[in-house]
């Protein structure tokens, strides 16, 4: 049997965030092991399976460019899972992934996906701030990394490439702060991987884009049998209508003169050259 169906932004990322807690590695590490989560729309939804409090977002692209939250709210950013208890650890992330091994499992979103499966986590903070300072431990010590990341998110090129392009002090004038691109090496989960995992059909992308709600949603083909069909549609129309996850306090975008406007390199907007 073949279906076709339309999955949202929105609802990619529950998609994205119901496979990814299902997965036989973070499950393992749910049981015996140490789980981190680092914020974004599409952890904060994997965070709400979690039993978390409602993660802060950070950076994000909006119509006016790169921003971040318009102050900072007491919602913890980056959290680590242990026992079925969590605790923020924005403060203590180096020593925590230095603590942590092969068995454990990092979490993370992205900002492009490259044609080569390679991920890209853009920085707009001095090396990328907490998460982006603490990559380079998740290779040395071989922790185990899933990257959350819908396809609206596909770029052209490499991010090899790109990453070489970018930089904050390359950029002489930015729609909302300049930005840096860190190449994320992991897992990559996209919503056509999430409905394969969660359903056992073969899921094939055929389109992208749409209008009137549908902007960036991808258009897929399901092939299985009758009742993995059907999953796939229960699934998908169970996440239809849903808001995106995350403290409700820290989806308010940043402005000029704002509490972070000054760590911003670039930004048209505090500096007095853009409209605000």
């Amino acid at each position: 049997m073949t279906g076709q169906v339309v999955v949202s932004v929105p609802a990619a990322k529950r998609l994205i965030a119901l496979a990814i807690y299902g997965m036989p590695e973070v499950r393992a590490a749910r049981e015996r092991g140490k789980i981190v989560l680092k914020s974004g729309t599409t952890v904060a939804a994997l965070a709400e399976l979690f039993g978390t409090p409602p993660l802060r977002l950070g950076g994000r692209i909006t119509p006016d460019g790169a921003r971040t939250a318009k102050r900072l709210v007491e919602a913890p950013h980056i959290v680590l899972i242990k026992g079925g208890r969590w605790r923020c650890v924005d403060g203590c992330l180096d020593e925590e992934l230095a603590a942590m091994g092969p068995e454990d499992v990092f979490i993370t979103g992205a900002n492009a996906l490259d044609m080569n499966g390679t991920a890209g986590l853009m920085a707009g903070l001095a090396g990328g701030g907490t998460a982006g300072r603490a990559l380079n431990m998740l290779y040395s010590e071989g922790i185990r990394t899933i990257i959350g990341v819908g396809l609206e998110k596909l770029i052209p090129g490499s991010i090899a490439d790109a990453s070489l392009k970018a930089g904050r002090g390359r950029v002489d004038k930015a729609m909302g702060m300049a930005v840096g691109l860190l190449p994320l090496f992991g897992r990559v989960v996209t919503e056509k991987d999430a409905l394969e995992m969660l359903t056992g059909a073969t899921v094939t992308v055929i389109g992208a884009g749409g209008l009137c709600g549908a902007e960036g949603a991808t258009t897929m083909l399901v092939e299985g049998t009758g009742e993995q069909v059907d999953k796939a549609f229960a699934i998908i129309a169970a996440q239809k209508g849903r808001p995106l996850a995350g403290a409700a306090d820290s989806f308010a975008s940043c402005d000029a003169g704002g509490y972070y406007c000054a760590r911003h390199a670039g930004c048209i907007y505090w500096r007095g050259t853009g409209d605000e």
